[in-house]
C-alpha cells in the first residue's frame, strides 16, 4: 500500500532517499533539456553536469525546502516518489517525481492528489506548476487532475504552465 508522508515526520533514511530522488529528477530532466525531448528507453543514463543551483538542492534539500512542504510516497520502507509544494502568494507543485522502477502504478498520481489537498485544505486559492512540453505522459496527468493550460509565467521556451482552482 502507497501512503504519502510528510518529509519533516520521515525518518532521516527516507529523507536521505529524498536527495536521490531529487538528484535523479535534475540529472533526468537537464538530459532531458540538451535532447529536446524525453529520451528513448535505450539511450544510456544521463550524465549530465548539474547547475550549482540543483547541487545545492540535492545537497542540503532540508535548507533549500525549509518553508516548504515536501511530501514522500512510501511503500513498506522504501521511498517511491516525491513532490515539492510551495507556500506564498502562487503556491507551486515542484520535483514532483517518481523511481522509475515505480511507475505506472499511480503513485504520480497519490502524490498530485495529497498535495493538491494540502494545498487546499491550507487555504489555498489555487496552485500551479510548469512542465516541459515534451512530458506528454505527465500533461496528461496534471489536465485528468483539474489542472488547466495557463499563460507562462515562465520565460523558458518548451515550458508549459497550469493551475488548479480551488473554488
Amino acid at each position: 500500500m502507497i501512503v504519502v508522508e510528510r518529509r519533516a515526520d520521515a525518518p532521516a533514511h527516507r529523507r536521505d532517499r529524498f536527495a536521490e530522488l531529487l538528484e535523479e529528477y535534475h540529472r533526468r530532466t537537464e538530459h532531458e533539456k540538451v535532447l529536446g525531448r524525453e529520451p528513448r528507453p535505450d539511450e544510456p543514463a544521463p550524465t549530465t553536469t548539474l547547475p550549482d543551483r540543483y547541487r545545492a538542492e540535492i545537497t542540503d534539500p532540508g535548507t533549500t525546502f525549509a518553508s516548504d512542504e515536501v511530501l514522500l510516497a512510501v511503500e513498506g520502507d522504501r521511498v517511491l516518489g516525491c513532490v515539492v509544494l510551495t507556500e506564498g502568494p502562487s503556491p507551486e507543485l515542484k520535483r514532483l517525481w517518481v523511481d522509475p522502477r515505480a511507475r505506472r502504478r499511480g503513485v504520480a498520481a497519490t502524490l498530485l492528489e495529497v498535495a493538491t489537498t494540502v494545498s487546499r485544505q491550507r487555504g489555498d486559492d489555487a496552485v500551479r506548476l510548469s512542465v516541459w512540453h515534451w512530458r506528454s505522459a505527465a500533461i496528461a496527468l496534471y489536465r485528468r487532475s483539474g489542472f488547466v493550460a495557463v499563460a507562462s509565467w515562465d520565460g523558458r521556451p518548451g515550458l508549459d504552465c497550469f493551475v488548479r482552482s480551488f473554488d
